[in-house]
């Protein structure tokens, strides 16, 4: 670790004065005093500020005579620009726009206080010091007349990718691909062209102007964008054949002030800002343009996971290193014929993709991913005679084992073909409501011996419903387990709803209308949020919670998404939704709540947390605003149509409601 200390000064040597860019009054200020960016200056009445070398509203330098502002009783604003009757004045000083003020004189006439301000070039110097010989301490020897500012830096922190056995697996920093069009992709087209491919990127047109600019001038070389579907029935598609869009920047050319919008229609999920225009939404492989009005000097295309994060530099050898706190996000891949099984450092993760933070002058570390060899059986086709067929090895093979078939009958035998077949799928005998123990495995009834943990209460067993409810795409995707027991009880779903960090996260879509086709990973959002347990401690009491132990190859413990709500009550319950507005009941719930405890009294008296003992609230991960979280009632209160569960309705986040937490795993 090195320290590196900032000292301030003007010119490249050491300030006279004093260095602000905080509140100053008027009357302490002296000769050789600079105020710099940040700055606030409060003046009384008898005061008077003149200023020299300066631009009034970005016009012409004033450089020679000074210019008298009205002080008064009050604050001028800080940044570097004074502001005085409407109007600006921004430091100017050796030809070129400044940065800061210099005070030139200052003068008291006992009547009236003058303060003269020059426009001035300020530039901080930096000078490392250097430690003594623990290490653990830094002198400096004179301090300057002029304020210091200390900068800690600390050494990159080198983080090791590693697997068991490199044979089996890679670890690699997961990370999209960014693609960027200029002037050397687009030479030579012309508004003749329908169809603009590069790699695994198209545009196409239909009517519209999109060629190269050839004229001199501001627009040469630039990329011209003319779409009007309402004037000239034109569109523009952009599409990829490979990883799907995550954002698109149009970067405009110079020529185009900083306010310039491109008249972009739809402009849904577009911002705008200086001389860019941002799309950025859910991944798609095509978007569509109806209206774009531009000349852009370059378009760049995110795609796949994003960017890696700023600060962290990936290496060749299988390691990367942080020079700034930065959450990575890790994937390990398993080579043909293996399995990921766990990390290392914890194994109850059995994600192969992860998310670490680290800061930089921790020590080195490593992060290993666990592999395993798949091992296969050997069968003949149903109907074969096995007291004449054998295949030597037939259960547990490895690949690239040598088997032997052989064939002891009398028949004549043409030959022998051999077809890949599907692995089993260990949950194909699973059913709805069944027990899931601490083990992965499953039954009916109770068996002695083990340790149930939950119940099975949505599955999947065709793999046609969304990935994301079934969080295949997390390592799983055959159902979800609901937990015997609480995580926590009387807990708020985020402690600080005027800073949330975790909005905007497309789990309002799912519940908003009904839109079932619209699937949501309740695991993917309960690691984003517990990666904050204070403001989110609903969703950290999930992923945290260890006294039913999730068995590995499963996703672990996590707050349920509204639609997997909404799964589990159609499948272990039984009913359709039946409900389309936000606080009513489901049609015949109370069979489905009463399905739901049945199903749980099976791990016997004192194993459960009964689910229909009262008028009891659950969160879920999914948000319905900023200021709102999605809950699910279950009533026991009442009868018939007015008991069982109410539809998924909206708790507030914040201090006032205090929910339970039942966690659900994916396996």
């Amino acid at each position: 670790m090195t320290l590196a200390l900032l000292l301030m000064a003007v010119g490249g040597a050491w300030a006279d004065g004093t260095v602000y860019n905080t509140t100053v009054a008027l009357k302490d200020l002296k000769a050789g005093d600079v105020l710099t960016d940040g700055f606030k200056l409060t003046t009384e009445i008898g005061q008077y500020i003149y200023v020299k070398g300066y631009k009034k509203d970005g016009g012409t330098a004033e450089t020679s005579d000074y210019t008298q502002l009205n002080a008064g009783n009050s604050t001028f604003p800080g940044g570097v620009t004074i502001s005085e009757s409407g109007s600006t004045y921004t430091p100017y000083a050796d030809g070129k726009d400044a940065n800061a003020w210099i005070v030139s004189d200052w003068k008291d006439l006992g009547s009236a206080t003058m303060l003269y301000l020059d426009g001035y070039n300020y530039t901080p110097t930096e000078w490392s010091l250097t430690p003594d010989e623990t290490g653990k301490t830094w002198t400096l020897d004179k301090m300057p007349a002029s304020n210091v500012e200390l900068q800690v830096e600390y050494e990159p922190t080198k983080v090791t990718m590693a697997a068991n056995d490199n044979a089996m697996g890679t670890v690699e920093v997961a990370s999209g691909s960014k693609v960027e069009w200029t002037a050397d992709t687009w030479k030579g087209w012309t508004a003749n062209t329908k169809e603009y491919t590069v790699d695994d990127i198209t545009i196409t047109s239909q009517n519209a102007y999109i060629n190269e600019s050839t004229e001199a001038g501001d627009y040469l070389h630039s990329l011209s964008f003319f779409v009007n579907q309402w004037k000239d029935n034109s569109t523009v598609t952009f599409s990829t054949t490979g990883d799907p869009f995550s954002r698109i920047e149009f970067t405009m050319i110079e020529d185009y002030s900083d306010d310039w919008n491109p008249s972009i229609i739809p402009v849904d999920n577009w911002t705008f800002e200086g001389k860019s225009a941002v799309w950025e939404g859910e991944a798609t492989k095509s978007l569509t343009l109806q209206s774009c009005s531009t000349f852009v000097s370059k378009i760049t295309f995110f795609k796949g996971d994003g960017d890696i994060p700023d600060g962290v530099t990936v290496n060749g050898d299988g390691t990367f290193t942080v020079a700034k706190t930065a959450t990575v996000t890790l994937k390990a891949t398993p080579k043909e014929g293996y399995k990921f099984l766990y990390w290392e450092d914890d194994q109850s993760n059995t994600n192969p993709v992860r998310e670490v933070t680290i800061e930089p002058g921790e020590a080195d570390m490593t992060y290993t991913a666990v592999f395993a060899e798949i091992l296969y059986n050997v069968t003949f086709v149903e109907g074969t005679n096995l007291d004449e067929w054998t295949a030597t090895p037939n259960t547990e093979v490895k690949k690239d084992t040598k088997v032997d078939i052989k064939y002891t009958g009398a028949k004549k035998v043409i030959g022998v073909k051999v077809e890949k077949k599907e692995a089993d799928n260990p949950y194909a005998t699973a059913k709805l409501g069944d027990l899931f123990y601490s083990d992965g495995t499953f039954s009916t009834e109770l068996e002695a011996g083990k340790t149930p943990i939950g119940v099975i209460a949505y599955l999947d067993k065709e793999g046609t419903d969304d990935d994301e409810i079934s969080e295949k795409s997390n390592g799983a995707g055959h159902g979800l387990v609901l937990c015997l027991k609480n995580a926590a009880s009387n807990v708020v779903w985020s402690t600080n709803i005027s800073s949330q960090a975790y909005t905007g996260n497309a789990l309002v879509t799912d519940v908003a209308g009904l839109k079932r086709s619209e699937g949501v990973s309740g695991y993917s959002a309960t690691a984003a949020l517990a990666t904050d347990a204070t403001n989110y401690p609903a969703a950290a009491a999930a992923k945290n919670y260890t006294t039913l132990t999730a068995p590995t190859g499963t996703t672990g413990w996590f707050l349920p998404s509204a639609q997997q709500l909404v799964k589990m009550i159609e499948g272990l319950g039984g009913l359709d939704d039946g409900a389309p507005n936000m606080g009513s009941y489901f049609d015949n719930n109370h069979e489905g709540a009463d399905k739901w405890e049945a199903a749980l009294s099976k791990a016997g008296s004192g194993n459960y947390d009964s689910m229909t003992s009262d008028y009891l609230v659950y969160w879920s991960s999914s948000e319905n605003s900023v200021g709102y979280a999605v809950i699910l009632a279950v009533d026991a209160r009442g009868t018939g149509g007015s008991r069982g569960f109410a539809w998924l309705n909206y708790g507030k986040d914040g201090t006032s409601d205090m929910f339970i937490v039942r966690p659900v795993l994916a396996f």
